[in-house]
């Protein structure tokens, strides 16, 4: 089943927002409500990617620049 709307966009919202100081957090906010999806859900997909987003700001960069 995928994730609600409102789980979606507040995991949106703090992985566009996340910063070195709170990078750690927002990384278990997002493995945790992927754990409980299904790996072929589409949603499983999309927080991997931000999973990947966070690594990038979690080493100093900024996601989609090079």
């Amino acid at each position: 089943m995928p994730l609600e709307a409102d789980v979606k966009s507040k995991l949106r919202d703090r992985v566009s927002t996340a910063n070195k100081s709170n990078v750690d957090d927002v990384v278990a906010e997002v493995e945790a409500a992927r754990a409980g999806l299904p790996e072929d859900d589409k949603d499983f997909a999309r927080l991997g990617g931000w999973l990947e987003d966070l690594a990038v700001v979690k080493g100093g960069g900024v996601p989609g620049k090079f």
